[in-house]
């Protein structure tokens, strides 16, 4: 299996149809068809089933897609690093979580600009970004929590301290107890293990039941100022000029949890250049707790 029927796969299974991928990738329908071909007898197994209503994954396709997704990403990486190789700047990737692209995080990026390499972002979610680590699709990341693998370096980079914001409707309002959160138009956003353990343990699994669920801080923070909620958000985010949120006093029986971000890259590109000039510029900046 070369990269352009992997390329051609990943296509179909995309758009679920044959003449799409075509007119996508500009080859001929004939030439779609034998590349997955090509793919499937790789593998020896039929990883497209084909029908009336159209192309879809077969169960055995849907289990290899993610594994072939991320070998589609390290071929491009392996394709970056080496039209890189004779340029000026050589380019290091670094992601971090939808929840950290904010006021702190932001800054930290600004900080780490260099006149040595350039910079490419990505977002996605903390195991993924771990995963994404250990296999060399990127360079390194900021996460919440410390990954538990040996092969990994983490760095304490800062602490997220939460509060419970409300709509400005709900100012001078207080909970006195954290049972009263589900009846309220409660937006919840998961800040971590932690942070989730901790409110699991306060409200019990039974009542966890927020009005609805979030995956981006933005849109935590946009959804309790259009819907008059309430919700938990980190302290650094809400910009204390604003008046359409307001900190709301809620008992419980523990405090809320700091979550801890980390700086992680594989332990085995520590050596790296670009590597130890990111570390360097974070302590120089104030950054890392070490």
């Amino acid at each position: 299996m070369d990269y352009e029927q992997l390329k051609t796969f990943l296509t179909v299974a995309d758009v679920k149809s044959f003449t799409k991928a075509a007119e996508l990738l500009h080859i001929t329908q004939s030439t779609v068809t034998s590349r997955i071909q090509a793919v499937e007898n790789f593998y020896g197994k039929q990883l497209l089933t084909r029908s009336k209503r159209g192309i879809k994954l077969a169960e055995i396709g849907t289990e290899l897609l993610p594994y072939l997704q991320r070998q589609m990403e390290l071929w491009n990486k392996s394709l970056r690093m080496v039209s890189e190789h004779h340029a000026a700047l050589r380019t290091i990737t670094i992601a971090t979580t939808y929840s950290l692209w904010r006021g702190t995080m932001v800054q930290i990026i600004r900080d780490l600009q260099s006149s040595s390499f350039s910079l490419r972002l990505e977002t996605d979610h903390s195991p993924i970004i771990v995963e994404k680590v250990l296999d060399g699709t990127i360079d390194a990341g900021f996460v919440y929590n410390k990954p538990v693998s040996p092969n990994i370096v983490s760095i304490h980079v800062l602490n997220d301290t939460y509060r419970l914001y409300g709509h400005k409707h709900f100012a001078g309002t207080d909970l006195e107890n954290i049972l009263e959160l589900p009846r309220l138009p409660w937006i919840y956003m998961n800040w971590g293990h932690h942070f989730e353990k901790w409110l699991k343990e306060e409200i019990g699994s039974d009542l966890f039941k927020p009005l609805i669920e979030v995956g981006h801080s933005e849109l935590e923070m946009k959804l309790i100022e259009e819907m008059e909620g309430v919700g938990f958000l980190p302290d650094e985010m809400v910009d204390r000029t604003r008046t359409d949120l307001v900190p709301l006093t809620v008992g419980s029986q523990k405090p809320i949890p700091a979550q801890n971000v980390y700086f992680i890259y594989k332990k085995s590109r520590g050596q790296e250049e670009a590597i130890q000039t990111v570390v360097e510029k974070l302590r120089n900046n104030g950054k890392l707790n070490i």
